[in-house]
């Protein structure tokens, strides 16, 4: 009769979460990308309820908003485009 052969389980691996990133680390495409979505979403929020305080309402009103946030977000989201602008040149060696 042959001896029984044991069988062992090995327990497995716990996934380890990839590394966070260093506190000075220049954020990815992806975090500057939301960023940038982030403050022209709240700014069109914003000139929205401000448009509809004012009285326009409907469609008028949120033609209005978009148009007047689009203008203001040019000068203020200037920095986020471009940080957007260096990582693209970074990932592609300088070429446009």
């Amino acid at each position: 009769m042959e001896p029984r052969k044991r069988l062992t389980v090995r327990p497995r691996r716990a996934a380890s979460a990839p590394p966070a990133a260093p506190a000075g680390r220049e954020r990815g495409l992806l975090g500057i990308n939301l960023r940038y979505f982030a403050v022209r979403a709240v700014l069109f929020g914003v000139v929205l309820a401000v448009v509809l305080l004012l009285g326009a309402g409907g469609f008028l009103a949120f033609v209005l908003a978009l148009v007047v946030s689009g203008l203001i977000s040019y000068p203020l989201a200037l920095r986020q485009r471009r940080a957007v602008l260096a990582v693209m040149e970074n990932r592609h060696g300088g070429q446009r």
